[in-house]
């Protein structure tokens, strides 16, 4: 079975060793990040966070100014922060004259609340009634776009990563946490490779997929802790089995252990929360997550557990199977050690 995996990793290795682009863009985009990373730690101090809103930063804007967050609900865009001289605004994000996040709000979340892309303060009477709305938790009304469905469920997952077990008793997924941007915003670290396509892995360049979550496992803050590279599913289908996701992963994975055996490796190692430099053997876990099949089919675990070597470093392949119950990860089946 591990031979349909390694195909997958030497076929991936080879698109980035016969293409070299990548390693300048995201040595630029390393240092532009590593400059950046305390200014976004002490931005994001000036305003607080509320849930069900969450912030995301892209790695563009982590290594410009470091000033605008997107505010998303259900992983959903409804707003942008913009942060400057001290004074946090809300401002509707204007993608297209068409096509506005108001626009949008509105069809998906019924919400009335039009919040100008000029912006407004955000403790102002209007950005105060837009997280009022919010706070309300509504369904959106939308359902038939499957990438929202899967930017929702990857919402919950890190909602559920990033509790804290010694605050929260209810908190199903132990031992994990989310990987944030200067540990304070999530974002989904791009690649130069696309993989939605399960028969043709390609060299997309700036055109590449995005990893859904990366997180960290393992008990401790030491050596024992590894980065883990989760494709997320908003179904198990037949069509669209585990291990395709697993392979969709092990391109991702691939792709961040060749990064950090690069010339700029000890520079994403702490971009990424680590201290100190890159271990001499990494462990790195590559799961899919998704919700347990509709029928009483029993979903696959062949794979949990199963590693692969790559040089001095391996793979190690898990899954976490979930229902959910109001917007929430509930009854977590995972091969994740120390994890339900």
């Amino acid at each position: 079975m591990n031979n349909e995996f390694t195909e997958v990793i030497e076929k991936t290795q080879k698109l980035l060793s016969d293409n070299h682009e990548w390693k300048d863009r995201y040595e630029n985009y390393a240092r532009g990040i590593s400059d950046n990373i305390e200014g976004i730690k002490n931005i994001k101090k000036k305003f607080h966070q509320w849930a069900p809103l969450y912030i995301y930063m892209n790695v563009g804007e982590a290594k410009g100014s470091a000033s605008t967050f997107n505010l998303r609900y259900l992983g959903q865009a409804v707003a942008d922060l913009n942060i400057a001289n001290g004074d946090v605004k809300l401002k509707g994000k204007k993608e297209k004259e068409k096509n506005t996040c108001a626009i949008k709000n509105k069809r998906d979340f019924n919400c009335d609340v039009n919040v100008s892309p000029k912006g407004v303060g955000w403790r102002e009477e209007q950005a105060v009634e837009f997280r009022r709305h919010f706070s309300k938790y509504p369904i959106r009304t939308k359902d038939n776009n499957k990438g929202n469905e899967e930017h929702r469920i990857e919402s919950m997952l890190l909602t559920e990563f990033s509790k804290n077990k010694g605050k929260d008793k209810r908190k199903e997924l132990h031992n994990i946490q989310p990987v944030l941007m200067a540990k304070k915003a999530r974002f989904q670290m791009p690649t130069p490779l696309s993989a939605s396509d399960k028969k043709n892995i390609k060299y997309s360049g700036t055109g590449g997929g995005g990893i859904d979550i990366m997180a960290r496992v393992g008990g401790g803050r030491g050596n024992g802790t590894k980065f883990c590279i989760v494709e997320v599913k908003d179904e198990y289908l037949k069509t669209e089995p585990p291990k395709t996701a697993i392979k969709q992963a092990l391109v991702y994975a691939t792709f961040i252990r060749e990064l950090l055996r690069s010339e700029q490796g000890d520079i994403w190692w702490r971009i990424f929360g680590r201290g100190g430099k890159v271990l001499s053997k990494l462990k790195i876990c590559v799961t899919c997550a998704m919700p347990f099949p509709a029928s009483d089919e029993k979903p696959d675990k062949s794979f949990g557990g199963n590693q692969l070597n790559i040089g001095e470093d391996v793979f190690e392949l898990h899954y976490i199977y979930f229902r959910e119950e109001t917007n929430r990860i509930k009854h977590v089946e995972t091969s994740l050690r120390g994890n339900k």
